[in-house]
């Protein structure tokens, strides 16, 4: 049974046990409540995140799966786990799966499906994890796999396996990876023509590629080419990491990235011959051209230029949804509804191997491996398609086909695209207005793959208290660590990081002189986010939609309720993860939407109430999570943020400037002694106890050598301090690892090494980027560090 979500919002104990007492109509209605209660019905609260709609998304497809499906925990590699985990789980013949081994990156994803109305919803990861997360939020089902994998993307091909498996068994699959945030209703817009007809649909990415961030498999045959694309991934994959020496011999990879094997196997059905196009790419030049002539030849376009998307499907133009631009007629990208379609059928090599096409694309024999996965899809039951390898089968494989379609932007629209103009971020829409899209990727976002999550704080379109139950001792930060979860931090005035910076250089040198200071203090660093209208980022431009922010260089920042008027941009320089993770010599950073939560924990928890923890508690515990929250822990102080004086930034006279050791060391006398970064870089990670106790220790050690134990959280400075140039003993070592050490390649972050926010290139690059970024001449006075 579903019950409203402003039925139940409203709903609170003590009052309904007055109500008991007067009427058996009140306790009928109690009975209701904990009967939807237990069955995981979504408890809807008003919360600053989301605006929730009087009337659920998926109302308009009748796919509203509150309460309508199954728990469900468990390994699907056997038969009938996979059907009795279908069975669970799906609604009306539709499954979404999520992949991933981080649960609050899918704790966050699940939470915007239920957001919609949608519960059908399957979480693939580790056994460990699945186990975690069960005795979390047992609301989202969790599954694994134990089938036998030789390649390197165990969870990736997992997934793959799922759909293909899922498919083959008559139900539909709905894949998404977690960096994804939908807004509306997604199977009006997924059944609507001429979607409605294709088997296969996916993501275009780039040139016309597929992104296998977003896969639909629906009303597939068991036998046909939908279903086989799938599954050739894994077979493909494990057939050649069974034998790699027989394509070393002739120059050729064994190993394949995951979404180019996609692209591969999907251009196989499309030609109707196994390719193995982007795999075994010839990057050589003199190789190049040929490569792309053959491949070209073979789908009937002209030679010249890589092969695309309209080489082997025919476009469709399409309407943009007009409910989509109720709020945004002005959208630019309302003129680029598009598909790409084609009819595809079982490949068959017709037992001719080209060389032109690179030879024979299969060793000899099956390892074990791939006759494990053929085995398992034959255990499923249906039909097999004919064997691509068997000539005498070529006319059966001719005859069966299916209808692939790339699905059009406004069911999947990339950051790059869409995300950066800010029409994702409610803040900046008008009030109650909704994003001119159905399905936001958040792939292609500078300074690396951490900043997906970094986008959707930054776009209002995360749930600060999953987070928070995800990771209940409260290390939710890029800068947090087991030692130290809620980190010491160093952070610019509000007024500063407002302030009129003239150019992007001087912002950097500010920003710079910050984190330097922090580094030697232990402490994180706050990274100031300039205005988006600062001239040389945007200028008035971005006082409206759309904006007019450089997306590889900038992430556009809101907090709820601010829009314009707080419209801050995340810059390039300290986005790369290395520039916020923590490491022994390093105490990390806190990007900006991280920096106001943290300020936010602070004002709600640093008074002796308890009202907003236990609002959240409740919230939770509505959601259907089982963690509770420690109110100690929660247990801020009012004295957890202090600004330091403009009278104590200035260098000692006659000094000019600070040599930043010795400021360092002054602050630290006058405020509580070195920050977490300091007293916990040496605390062991073994297990939380041993890490409780060392901790304790420290904090102890520390309090006894000073005589205090008045450290702040949160250290402000009221000016930009004067530093010489000569670094301090953590910076050295943190240049040093950069350049020498293992960190080069897994911690980068140039700027802090280098003092400049990109990687420039000489010539032409190098001044196209220098005007891009708006820096103009004043980026020549940028110290090499």
């Amino acid at each position: 049974m579903f019950v409203r979500h402003d039925l139940l919002g409203i709903m609170n104990l003590p009052r309904y046990q007055q109500l008991l007492r007067r009427s058996l109509g009140a306790l009928l209605l109690l009975l209701l409540v904990l009967q939807c209660i237990r069955a995981n019905i979504i408890q809807y609260h008003p919360r600053e995140l989301y605006d929730f709609p009087q009337q659920l998304a998926c109302e308009k497809s009748g796919m509203c799966s509150l309460g309508k499906v199954k728990p469900f925990l468990g390994d699907v590699f056997s038969s009938p786990a996979m059907k009795a985990c279908l069975d669970a789980r799906s609604f009306r013949k539709e499954l979404i799966l999520l992949t991933e081994t981080r649960l609050n990156p899918a704790y966050q994803t699940f939470r915007s499906l239920l957001h919609l109305g949608y519960e059908h919803v399957v979480m693939l990861s580790s056994e460990e994890k699945c186990f975690h997360s069960n005795a979390t939020w047992p609301r989202l089902a969790c599954v694994w796999s134990t089938q036998p994998l030789l390649s390197r993307m165990r969870h990736l091909l997992d997934r793959v396996a799922f759909m293909a498996r899922a498919g083959r068994l008559g139900y539909n699959v709905l894949m998404l990876d977690t960096d994804v945030v939908p807004f509306r209703d997604l199977y009006t817009l997924l059944w609507a023509e001429p979607l409605g007809s294709a088997s296969l649909l996916a993501m275009r990415d780039g040139n016309g590629w597929l992104n296998c961030g977003v896969v639909y498999i629906r009303n597939a045959r068991p036998d046909g080419p939908a279903a086989y694309v799938l599954a050739e991934v894994v077979d493909r994959l494990e057939r050649w990491a069974a034998n790699p020496g027989y394509f070393s011999a002739r120059g050729l990879n064994s190993y394949c990235w995951d979404q180019q094997m996609y692209s591969d196997t999907l251009l196989s059905a499309l030609a109707g011959r196994p390719l193995s196009y982007g795999c075994w790419y010839r990057h050589d030049p003199g190789l190049k051209a040929e490569w792309d002539a053959a491949h070209i030849q073979l789908f009937g376009g002209n030679p010249g230029g890589m092969l695309e998307s309209h080489h082997y499907l025919t476009r469709a133009a399409l309407q943009w949804p007009p409910e989509l631009l109720t709020n945004s007629q002005d959208y630019p990208n309302r003129h680029s509804a598009e598909t790409w379609m084609g009819t595809m059928r079982i490949p068959n090599s017709r037992g001719d191997w080209p060389v032109e096409l690179g030879g024979p694309l299969y060793p000899p024999t099956r390892g074990e491996t791939s006759q494990c996965w053929m085995q398992t899809l034959q255990d499923d039951g249906g039909p097999m398609w004919p064997d691509p390898e068997d000539p005498a089968q070529a006319g059966a494989a001719a005859a069966i086909t299916e209808t692939f379609a790339y699905l059009p932007i406004y069911l999947a629209e990339s950051w790059s695209v869409g995300g950066a103009l800010g029409y994702w971020n409610p803040a900046l829409l008008p009030p109650g207005g909704q994003p001119p899209v159905a399905l936001a990727h958040f792939v292609h976002v500078p300074g690396g793959a951490t900043n997906k999550l970094t986008v959707k704080m930054a776009s209002n379109r995360w749930d600060w208290d999953v987070a928070h139950a995800a990771h209940p001792n409260r290390g939710i930060f890029f800068a947090s660590t087991r030692a130290a979860p809620l980190p010491d931090v160093l952070a610019l005035d509000p007024s500063l990081e407002s302030r009129e910076w003239p150019d992007e250089a001087a912002f950097a040198d500010a920003v710079l002189t910050l984190l330097r200071l922090a580094m030697e203090m232990g402490r994180a660093a706050a990274f100031p986010a300039p205005r988006c209208n600062l001239s040389w980022i945007g200028g008035e431009k971005n006082n409206k939609l759309p904006l007019g922010v450089n997306h590889g260089f900038f992430i556009p920042y809101s907090p709820a309720g601010k829009g314009f008027n707080d419209l801050r941009c995340l810059w390039a320089g300290y986005l790369p993860y290395g520039c916020q993770a923590v490491r022994s010599y390093f105490s990390g950073g806190l990007l900006a939407p991280e920096y106001d939560h943290l300020l936010h924990l602070i004002h709600q928890h640093g008074t002796s109430s308890s009202s907003s923890v236990t609002s959240s508690a409740d919230y939770l515990a509505a959601l259907g999570f089982t963690v509770t929250l420690d109110q100690r822990a929660l247990g801020l102080t009012s004295g957890e943020i202090q600004t330091i004086p403009a009278a104590q930034l200035r260098p000692p006279w006659p000094q000019e400037a600070w040599d930043v050791k010795l400021m360092a060391d002054a602050l630290m006398n006058w405020y509580g002694g070195p920050g977490t970064g300091l007293l916990f870089a040496n605390v062991s990670t073994a297990d939380d106890d041993t890490v409780a106790a060392a901790v304790a220790e420290a904090e102890a050690a520390e309090a006894a050598a000073t005589g205090r134990s008045n450290r702040p959280r949160v250290l402000v400075l009221s000016d930009i301090p004067r530093l010489t140039d000569r670094l301090g003993p953590r910076h050295e070592l943190f240049k040093q690892e950069l350049e020498i050490g293992p960190d080069r390649s897994v911690m980068s972050c140039d700027w802090i090494r280098t003092g400049r926010p990109y990687r420039r290139r000489r010539g032409r690059s190098h001044r196209r980027l220098h005007n891009i970024a708006g820096a103009g001449a004043a980026a020549a006075r940028w110290r090499v560090l």
